[in-house]
């Protein structure tokens, strides 16, 4: 009796001292409840400070993170909540970008014409998004099959409500309806995998030697399947081939500030969770099942990339041809990761940091294009770049990154994935990290030719429409201080290079 209580006590003294660590996410929960409360509230003034509110919330939590990662060297890794979640630079730095990736969305909210005339309910929207920002810290932070379950959900059902929010509109409840669907199925197959890894590893902490010593023991085929069907959710929010078919129209259906969310936010938690189970496999698992991983990783990374690349080339409607590159930008991260190297995720954390201010720039581009412009296809951008040279110059700037073309952070962000591919092949001699490197390249070349398509319509088409101009200053700003980055980090790569070293440095 006194060791059960002993035990008791123990667990909720761990339970105690672990809501030191989960200040983000405790903002987040606040300022959820706030805006549920206020929103209960018919007053018009409470209603339109809502999104401030929420605003207000995500930069505490922003801000709470910058604290974590300025004590990283003092507070060593630290695992809570009796093992469910842990503290570290990694899961850290994630939020800091969860975070960025949430003011983005709302401030892209604001200036959305849409969103303002066709959607009442700002306070529900607002909710959704704090609740979904709380689910991506939490799996970033989960090193427990059942924990990353958990936050996995909640991150899925906010998504699926966030996408449908504008129930006017019959594209977003198609999209929403494809998007819950093909979820609850990755969920389950995702969910049957880590049954079966739970079973054969003897552990829920999918950190630990002895679960992958375990793990070990297995037939090669059997393992990858397990293996595979435990992906599944992981490659469905990274929007990986053959996971990959929400995307499209979901892309197309939801409002814009949403979809340049999901292009970002659960990317990087989705690549987090990866490279948290991948590093254990490289250090404890069976040499033989490592070779088997190293395939699944390199060939899921390299259909991905083909899919990806070589679907955007038929597209004639902005939307989907950036689903689709996303797609692609998706298949060049899991390319880096399939060494099962630790240096890999420096490369990974360049590439994420920068994706997120390249795609949100682009979503912004779509959105003055839709809304302001009343254009819906490539072909309706003719001549629009001289019309608005501001626009269309910030819009060349973005574009080229995406591309990953000099001098943007886009060029930096592919230098060091490939330089990392090869180092490893080098390393290993393994001849899929070799056939990644020839296709990472070759496809770089393939997302020029449908990259450049928008900047060839905007400046070398003539534009016949007798509309007025219109005036775009708030809108140009935002766009400026998203292309910034991407100039900036390609001649000052070193001031985030070394945050990221010390990041991945204080998660080992």
């Amino acid at each position: 009796m006194n060791i059960t209580a002993s035990s008791l006590i123990a667990v909720l003294t761990d339970t105690r001292n672990g809501f030191a660590y989960l200040w983000p996410e405790l903002m987040l929960t606040l300022f959820f409840l706030l805006i549920v409360a206020l929103d209960l509230i018919k007053s018009k003034a409470v209603k339109t400070s809502l999104p401030y509110i929420a605003f207000l919330g995500i930069l505490l939590s922003l801000i709470a993170h910058i604290y974590f990662l300025n004590h990283i060297a003092a507070q060593p890794i630290k695992i809570i909540f009796t093992g469910l979640l842990i503290t570290d630079g990694l899961a850290h730095y994630a939020g800091l970008l969860f975070s960025i990736a949430g003011i983005l969305t709302i401030i892209l909210s604001l200036l959305s014409q849409h969103l303002r005339t066709n959607f009442s309910g700002k306070g529900e929207y607002y909710a959704y998004l704090l609740v979904l920002l709380v689910g991506l810290n939490l799996m970033a932070k989960s090193v427990n099959l059942l924990m990353l379950f958990v936050a996995l959900e909640l991150v899925s059902i906010a998504s699926y409500l966030l996408t449908t929010v504008l129930r006017q509109k019959s594209a977003a409840l198609e999209s929403g309806l494809k998007y819950i669907l093909y979820g609850t199925l990755s969920s389950g197959i995702m969910l049957y995998g880590m049954s079966f890894l739970y079973g054969f590893g003897g552990s829920l902490y999918f950190t630990e030697a002895a679960f992958w010593t375990n793990l070990s023991r297995l037939d090669s085929a059997f393992f990858l399947v397990i293996f595979l069907l435990t992906f599944a959710g992981f490659l469905f929010k990274l929007a990986a081939a053959p996971f990959h078919f929400w995307a499209p129209d979901v892309y197309t259906g939801a409002p814009t500030p949403v979809v340049a969310f999901f292009s970002t936010a659960p990317k990087i938690a989705g690549f987090i969770v990866i490279i948290r189970f991948l590093l254990p496999v490289k250090t404890y698992l069976a040499p033989a099942l490592q070779n088997q991983v190293m395939l699944l990783v390199g060939g899921t990374a390299l259909l991905t990339l083909v899919v990806g690349n070589f679907t955007a080339l038929w597209q004639t409607q902005a939307r989907r041809l950036l689903a689709y590159s996303s797609v692609a930008h998706a298949g060049f991260i899991l390319a880096a990761l399939a060494a099962l190297a630790a240096n890999a995720t420096e490369a990974v954390l360049f590439y994420l940091s920068m994706l997120l201010f390249m795609n949100f720039g682009i979503f912004l581009l779509v959105q003055i294009f839709e809304e302001k412009l009343q254009v819906f296809d490539l072909k309706g951008l003719a001549g629009l770049g001289k019309h608005y040279p501001v626009l269309g110059v910030l819009a060349i700037i973005i574009l080229i990154s995406l591309t990953g073309l000099p001098p943007t952070a886009g060029f930096t962000s592919k230098l060091l994935l490939f330089t990392n591919i090869w180092q490893n092949y080098d390393a290993t001699g393994s001849q899929i990290l070799f056939t990644l490197l020839l296709a990472g390249l070759l496809l770089t070349g393939v997302a020029f030719f449908y990259y450049i398509r928008i900047p060839y319509f905007l400046f070398f088409k003539r534009n016949f429409s007798t509309q007025n101009k219109v005036v775009l200053q708030k809108d140009n700003i935002v766009l400026a201080l998203l292309a910034l980055p991407l100039l900036f980090f390609f001649f000052q790569p070193a001031w985030l290079t070394e945050l990221i070293q010390q990041v991945v440095f204080y998660s080992r």
